[in-house]
């Protein structure tokens, strides 16, 4: 109706019925503060043949904007005051041919009909142009941006062909599932057309019909899709694209100013009509709100606008509730609790283009998909900063669109993201990740249970046992004909058979609470359970003489979380996702052992919420132990209300298989010397290490040196020349962190599955680039009938997970002039008088390092930022010899 009054009166004056608009501005206040600015309408003159493919702009119609603004009787939409000085374009109609643009997922045959481009009206603004934000499209002042965005099922092309400044026609092409074209506000005669890379071109569809029908012309032939734009084209065109190679059509057009970002709701199946509120902040710190109606709804913010939630719910109907989306199914999300939470959506700085399909009847909507354009970027990858990339795809770092997977895709580690917080210096020093673990530490000594389930041979039993599970799960049809493990339980499918006591299918039915609890949750951002992390009631401190990181949970600072288990729950959660991503180290350390602290929790819980206590920590128990498995090696209750007679009836109560895992000690410093060193354990808890506030529990604590003693004794064979090792049986600890050359896979590890030859095939090639002991390693070479060397010291390790590192701290050490001095050693054996030649053989000790007080030890310490941000960072060689052994030799003794 507006193209219609606008062209009747030939751009003369305004149709009368724009001058009364209906929802143009909120209050007259609004409207007396409104600046009168003018849009521009294409007018098609009457003696111009009228193509029906193509839209000519050759006249113009001024019409002020803040008429305009709302003026569909289809239009919902509401603001608060002052919204028309916040800068919104707002469009949200229901059965409007020129507004609706709701798109059939399948058409029957190619071919689409022009559509105008379609008027989006934007409030004017009083703070005159606006500064961009980052994350908004970039487009130079002034500039025209033609932007194409694509479904990813094929690779579009478009093509621009216009008239530059000069007169000289020009073309341009770009292909790709985004693609952006800038041109001078100059230019005029812009033609805009697609076409699929490898099928056909994109031909017209009826946007104002639901199912979205090819259109034909008199002959009866589809139409190519062209959009026309004879002078004066809007700053910002958007088109998006969807459909096959041979099926493409253009689904919606947007116009908008290059300074605005888009929001629009779509209705894919026209159920029930949808309302969109919009709450952000604007450029000079004021909350507003805007609400729109329709089947379809566009929202145009300023792209300076901060804090923006979006949220939904359908007109007569309720609110729209968060569906797990990376699941065909749809299912509904439900809390710990047994609520759906509402589905809300935050940016902190609003992205160039987001774009929400709704499905569903009134008493049951949800958003079926989300499409999230970012800066420079198509919504399936945005702008990723390409030293991010790099890590991510090395597995250094994670990202969260690993988890924007269908489900059985979700990785087994890593759900922990958006991390700010540093890792601590002593995280992943090297006596844990080249931990060799005993037999009695494979197995557990008590139950016989196995406690190392990655990268090391498995028994027949359990090759037998997960033989049984992938027949299982063929005939229920998950993982093909091979029944393969969904990744997510990949590394935990022995983890999962042998919490069920080899009962397979109890094991497999454990997948759906594997879903339910973790699954459903990851991932966990950082910045969204800090708060929670820091109350200090679940908290990583230290590790055992087996290297395994402590969890101490303190029920006296659970707080309000204690009547709110879902928050409970994914503190836990990304508590000890953390630890299985950057803590542990496959075939070595795989478990963890917990204290559990009841001191003090009468006085913080009342009678009253006994019931709430009991509940989360229920929640906390199938967490523990159903969620994560075969990870927990024991858990020691300490300060138990009530002493040694609770501690009894409790006792009591805990199934005869898991007695050897839970204690009560009353002697809690002795009964923890027994597994720790001092200086691993809180003073509270009979150690060295400060008592921790609340608030200094996070970032985790870890300190050098957890095995103490036992990490002596080791013996390594000569196979790095630059590196030079002790001779005998006495081996320095080293307290530096390796974590930062650590990648993913070292911390998610293979499940050497033998069960078939197609199980087998899936990792015996990779097993041989892992970090295996000895014993691993035997096996592997039996196995691969080649010999796979174990990895037993630190270049070697380095050589496996970050070579570059391990390169650039050889090329530091041939560069770095060291000062010579003579060796301490052979000064003591043969007199104070070295030879030139003694002198040479010691060129390689710095003086600073040298010692005169007698003793056997020389170090050499190297630092390497390279290869861990420790300030204590680097190699460190340690050797050792005996006097009489240098006098034979004749040389020093290193």
């Amino acid at each position: 109706s507006l193209l219609r009054g606008a062209m009747a009166r030939r751009g003369r004056c305004a149709p009368s019925c724009l001058r009364k608009a209906k929802g143009a501005v909120s209050s007259p206040t609004a409207a007396a503060d409104t600046p009168l600015t003018w849009l521009r309408i294409p007018l098609i003159s009457d003696t111009e043949e009228r193509v029906p493919d193509a839209v000519t702009k050759t006249e113009e119609a001024r019409i002020p904007a803040s008429s305009l603004a709302g003026s569909l009787d289809s239009t919902s939409a509401s603001t608060t005051e002052g919204a028309a000085d916040a800068g919104i374009g707002c469009d949200a109609s229901i059965g409007c041919a020129a507004e609706v643009a709701t798109i059939a997922e399948e058409p029957q045959r190619p071919s689409q009909q022009r559509q105008p481009p379609q008027l989006q009206p934007p409030r004017a603004s009083a703070r005159g142009s606006s500064q961009r934000s980052a994350s908004s499209s970039a487009t130079l002042p002034g500039m025209i941006m033609l932007e194409m965005n694509c479904d990813m099922l094929c690779v579009r092309t478009m093509h621009v062909s216009y008239v530059d400044p000069d007169g000289n026609p020009r073309q341009k092409a770009k292909s790709g599932y985004h693609a952006k074209v800038l041109l001078l506000p100059t230019c005029r005669d812009i033609e805009v057309s697609f076409s699929a890379v490898g099928g056909t071109s994109v031909y017209q569809v009826d946007r104002s019909q639901a199912q979205s029908p090819w259109v034909k012309d008199a002959a009866g032939q589809y139409v190519p899709e062209r959009f026309v734009y004879a002078s004066n084209p809007p700053q910002h065109l958007q088109f998006f694209i969807r459909g096959t190679t041979l099926h493409s059509w253009v689904s919606d057009v947007d116009e908008r100013q290059g300074s605005q970002s888009l929001l629009e709701l779509v209705s894919r199946d026209f159920l029930c009509v949808v309302s969109m509120q919009v709450a952000y902040t604007d450029k000079v710190g004021r909350r507003q709100e805007w609400s729109g109606s329709g089947y379809k709804v566009k929202c145009h913010l300023q792209s300076d606008a901060t804090e923006v939630e979006v949220s939904f719910s359908a007109v007569g109907g309720r609110k729209v509730q968060k569906v797990d989306r990376r699941d065909p199914q749809r299912p509904w999300i439900e809390d710990a609790n047994g609520h759906r939470p509402l589905e809300l959506f935050f940016y902190d700085r609003l992205p160039p283009c987001v774009q929400y399909d709704i499905r569903g009847p009134a008493f049951g909507p949800h958003v079926s998909r989300v499409f999230e354009q970012r800066a420079d970027g198509d919504g399936d990858g945005g702008d990723l900063d390409a030293d991010a990339l790099a890590l991510s795809s090395q597995g250094r770092i994670d990202l969260r669109t690993s988890f924007e997977v269908p489900p059985d895709e979700v990785p087994s580690i890593g759900g922990f993201v958006d991390r700010v917080e540093p890792h601590n210096e002593f995280l992943l020093p090297p006596e844990v990740v080249l931990f060799e673990p005993t037999e009695a530490e494979v197995f557990h000594l008590a139950s016989g249970a196995r406690q190392i389930f990655l990268n090391t041979p498995l028994t027949e039993h359990e090759h037998a046992g997960l033989g049984e599970m992938h027949r299982l799960l063929a005939k229920r049809g998950i993982g093909g004909n091979n029944g393969d493990f969904p990744k997510y339980m990949e590394q935990n499918a022995l983890r999962m058979l042998q919490t069920a006591k080899f009962n397979v299918p109890k094991a497999v039915d454990m997948m759906k609470t594997l879903v339910k609890e973790r699954v459903r949750r990851l991932p966990i951002s950082e910045p969204d359970v800090v708060d929670d992390l820091r109350s200090g009631w679940i908290y990583w401190h230290g590790r055992d003489r087996q290297c395994r990181p402590c969890l101490v949970i303190r029920m006296e600072r659970i707080g309000d979380m204690m009547r709110d288990k879902e928050r409970t729950v994914r503190s836990v959660i990304a508590t000890l996702e953390y630890a299985l991503r950057y803590a542990m180290v496959p075939g070595r350390v795989e478990n963890w052992v917990v204290i559990i602290d009841l001191a003090n929790v009468f006085s913080v819980v009342s009678p009253m919420h006994i019931g709430s206590l009991s509940s989360t920590a229920a929640a906390i128990g199938t967490t523990l132990e159903k969620v994560y498995c075969g990870r927990m090696v024991w858990i020691k209750i300490i300060n138990m209300p009530g002493g040694a007679v609770l501690s009894k009836v409790i006792n009591s109560t805990i199934p005869a298989d898991k007695k050897d895992k839970v204690n009560f000690p009353q002697d809690v410093p002795a009964a923890l010397a027994e597994h720790f060193e001092h200086n691993q354990l809180e003073q509270r808890y009979g150690g060295t290490a400060p008592d921790l506030k609340p608030s200094e529990t996070y970032p985790y604590r870890f300190f050098p040196n957890p095995r103490g003693d036992a990490a002596r004794g080791r013996v390594h064979t000569e196979s790095q020349p630059f590196v030079h090792r002790a001779n005998s049986e006495v081996r320095e600890t080293e307290d530096f962190s390796l974590h930062d050359s650590a990648n993913l896979p070292l911390h998610e590890g293979t499940l050497w599955d033998d069960s078939s030859a197609h199980a087998r095939a899936r990792w015996l090639n990779s097993a041989a680039s892992s970090s295996l002991t000895p014993a691993a390693a035997e096996a592997l070479s039996n196995l691969r009938g080649q010999v796979v060397e174990p990895c037993r010291d630190v270049p070697a390790w380095l050589e496996m997970m970050n070579p570059a590192a391990l390169q650039n701290q050889k090329t530091e050490w041939a560069e770095t002039p060291i000062k010579r001095a003579e060796c301490p050693v052979r000064r003591e054996a043969q007199g104070p008088e070295p030879t030139a030649a003694t002198n040479s053989a010691c060129s390689d000790v710095p003086a600073e390092e040298t010692f005169s007080d007698g003793t056997e030890r020389a170090f050499l310490i190297q630092r390497s930022d390279a290869i861990t941000s420790s300030s204590r960072a680097g190699l460190i060689s340690v050797w050792q010899d005996r006097a009489e052994t240098e006098k034979e030799v004749g040389r020093c003794p290193r």
